[in-house]
């Protein structure tokens, strides 16, 4: 009996790593206002050497971005409060070894977080606060053990807000007491994947249709006016569920909640979760219509299809067990860009943009694309493969080093790809086809499927006989000298040039506080008269002007857009455009030879051709 007792803490310790961890994570979010979250996480253990990591490789931001810099605290403990010693692992910091002592199964992980800090990788997957209301990311106050599997390890969330806050997600509410709320235990990949907002002033709207499971806007913001959208506004969010639905055919989640943060203070941002979807704007720009139909008209839409093309199904080289294994992200063509194309359709299907809004922000994006020098030499797929590294934006010579353009050039490739299976099978089928197929329940229904390109093109090809593989190949794989346009004619459209800015493009340069000329000096212009960027192989490179520097003046006036716009104008009869420059701090007078005045690029219909563009986006359900 005595060498059976001495065997038992043994036995205890070897059940405790055979079964999947069970953690408890308790967050104290009432100091959010001062920028700081804390929590105290309580996890399984076994007396000796045990590892422990901070979230690195995130799901949705495709990086190592976890923020562990921003750690403000963190202190080992037994169950009963007694300290136990760590160390930083030393070639990977976000790796912890602690010495779990004898007899302890049990050890907590006390976190203090400084929130506000997001790097260029981890905006979407920070957390946030002020005085009036926050964004909480579990990743930020989580630590886990090693080898603990995402599907197999659970979490039981608990959490305490400031007085009279109320909140959103997608996790299922267990309690709610004066003392805080509890959430129902879930799997780590489900818990991290379920973001909270939060605020004094909040309001709820449900979007659930006759044919969609329960959907949810919860919107937040430092101001109460801010988060009353209309009904109208509201009857298009509720058309996108329906679309979505009809598009897709099935919904991998019980419910999904739009989580809506309209705030000046956080930076605008979007990111993609199974059962809810993070989306941060401006603080009127659901409320202000122009405002609206730029970046936030697309927003919740490309979102939304990320529960199905990113969330769902997913490449399977960036499908991992835990949140540490490297993601390799060479098809973010697919789900970035294949999203970005779905996302825009469905978001001229609800008509939360017209197709003639529509087409000055497609033309925009191929105006854009058009003018990458860098393809010359890097792949789309290679800017999939170095995606954070790309993330943020280059402060000079963009187009020579490109950027996320898996985004838009997946958009344009995925479009060229439903107009050739429409023209192959004469109108029969479509993506609307692809996608039926693709994003439905996979045998067994697992939380997360991957897939590789192999499947995707086998699909594609039982839609339409064509040779998919060298299609993807050349516009994706390879380095091309210029964009091709051959796909807008296809689609019954050709591109022209315009002495006049749409509205879209205006609105654009209002918010961005900036002059654009593009496509006839091949520059961008601050208010301030900074350059913003300059073009390769346009009349401002040829000026040899550069990011950075100062336009002080033009045509011998002191700066400003509108004389900038003037002065191009006037190109048509002085041949030039006259610029003062301050580079450094040298003035030097630069002419720029130029004499075509303002052009804006433009979509127009060609009379010849059909409008397959109006048949990708015509609403599918009726209202």
């Amino acid at each position: 009996m005595k060498t059976i007792a001495r065997f038992l803490p043994l036995l205890a310790a070897l059940t405790a790593f055979a079964a999947p961890p069970q953690l408890s994570i308790d967050v104290d979010a009432r100091e959010l206002g001062r920028s700081l979250l804390h929590s105290r996480v309580e996890m399984p253990a076994t007396p000796g050497e045990m590892i422990v990591w901070y979230p690195k490789w995130m799901p949705g931001v495709h990086a190592p971005g976890g923020p562990v810099a921003n750690l403000g605290g963190l202190r080992f403990t037994t169950a009963k409060g007694e300290p136990i010693e760590w160390k930083r692992d030393d070639e990977e910091p976000f790796r912890f070894h602690v010495t779990v002592p004898a007899g302890v199964d049990r050890v907590v992980a006390q976190l203090d977080y400084i929130c506000n800090q997001p790097t260029a990788n981890s905006s979407g997957i920070d957390s946030f606060g002020n005085s009036l209301l926050g964004v909480i990311n579990w990743n930020t106050v989580l630590l886990y053990p090693e080898g603990a599997s995402i599907d197999a390890a659970t979490a039981k969330v608990r959490l305490r807000l400031p007085e009279g806050w109320r909140f959103g997600t997608a996790l299922k509410t267990e309690q709610q007491t004066a003392e805080g709320v509890s959430f129902a235990a879930g799997t780590l990949r489900t818990v991290v994947d379920s973001p909270l907002i939060c605020g004094q002033h909040f309001r709820d709207v449900e979007l659930t249709g006759k044919k969609t499971p329960p959907v949810f806007m919860h919107l937040v913001s430092e101001s109460a006016a801010a988060i009353q959208i209309d009904d109208k506004l509201i009857e298009r969010y509720r058309a996108l569920v329906a679309e979505a639905l009809e598009l897709f055919g099935v919904a991998h989640f019980e419910s999904y909640h739009f989580l809506v943060v309209c705030s000046d203070q956080l930076p605008g941002n979007g990111l993609e979760h199974m059962a809810s979807s993070f989306n941060a704007v401006g603080e009127r720009e659901l409320i202000d219509e122009k405002k609206r139909k730029v970046w936030p008209a697309y927003l919740l839409p490309h979102e939304f299809v990320h529960s199905w093309c990113g969330k769902y199904r997913r490449p399977a080289a960036m499908l991992t067990t835990n949140f540490h294994t490297v993601e390799r992200t060479k098809l973010l063509w697919i789900y970035e860009g294949l999203t970005q194309y779905l996302g825009e359709v469905l978001t001229v299907r609800a008509g939360l943009l017209t197709q003639e809004e529509f087409l000055p922000q497609f033309a925009g994006k191929v105006d854009w694309l058009m003018r990458q020098a860098g393809r010359k030499w890097r792949s789309v797929e290679d800017t999939a493969t170095a995606s954070w590294l790309l993330r943020a934006k280059s402060p000079a010579w963009t187009q020579l080093r490109r950027g996320q353009d898996y985004y838009d050039e997946g958009l344009v490739t995925w479009i060229e790809a439903d107009a050739i299976i429409r023209d192959k099978s004469g109108g029969q089928r479509s993506m609307d086809d692809f996608c039926r197929k693709f994003f439905a329940k996979q045998p067994k229904n697992p939380p997360v499927a991957g897939y590789e390109l192999d499947e995707v093109l086998g699909i594609l090809r039982g839609l339409a006989d064509y040779d998919w593989a060298k299609f993807f190949r050349e516009r994706i794989e390879q380095p091309r000298e210029e964009l091709g346009l051959g796909f807008l004619e296809t689609l019954g459209y050709r591109l022209q040039y315009s002495p006049k800015p749409s509205e879209y493009a205006k609105e654009r340069d209002t918010d961005r506080k900036q002059t654009s000329a593009g496509a006839s000096l091949g520059m961008s212009v601050a208010d301030d008269g900074k350059i913003v960027s300059v073009i390769p192989g346009m009349p401002a490179d040829a000026a040899k002007l550069a990011s950075g520097m100062t336009v002080a003046g033009v045509n011998g006036r002191k700066f400003s857009g509108q004389r900038l716009k003037d002065a191009i104008s006037d190109s048509v009869a002085s041949r030039a455009v006259e610029l003062l420059v301050l580079d450094g701090d040298v003035f030097r007078t630069v002419p720029l030879s130029y004499a075509e005045g303002p052009k804006y690029l433009e979509l127009v219909r060609r009379a010849d051709r059909t409008d397959v563009l109006a048949a990708i986006v015509k609403a599918t359900v009726k209202p």
